[in-house]
């Protein structure tokens, strides 16, 4: 490909990704991906306290995220989320994407699911 082509080109998938991130990202999520659809909690221990992070996966694509600890609570990021083949999708507010593999493991979330890297959330309520 000469460097005329190459750059016409480079241009051409800039502008297409331009346009696909301003293009709302959430949708309905498929039926396959329907039982994540719910507020999941996972706990841990940090310096001998107690943290509960705090996850929502609307049916519509949404999500929200926040952290509680003993003394202090964040604020909610909003974002959306998909599941592409057995991978989980995040997108919060101020954050990166996070694409990390998942699955349901006796009625828990397991995500993500990584050897040495697991978390288990609780479903606190569909």
């Amino acid at each position: 490909m000469n460097p005329g082509n190459r750059a016409l080109l480079t241009v051409a998938v800039v502008v297409i990704l331009m346009i696909a991130s301003a293009t709302p990202s959430h949708a309905a999520v498929p039926d396959d991906a329907r039982v994540l659809v719910a507020h999941w909690r996972t706990t841990s221990i940090v310096f001998g306290s107690p943290r509960d992070e705090h996850l929502i996966l609307n049916a519509d694509g949404t999500a929200q995220n926040w952290v509680v600890t003993a003394t202090d609570r964040s604020g909610v990021k909003d974002g959306s989320w998909k599941v592409e083949g057995r991978n989980l999708i995040l997108l919060l507010a101020g954050s990166n994407e996070v694409s990390l593999p998942f699955t349901i493991y006796e009625g828990q979330l397991v995500f993500p699911n990584i050897q040495n890297r697991r978390r288990f959330w609780e479903r606190l309520a569909r």
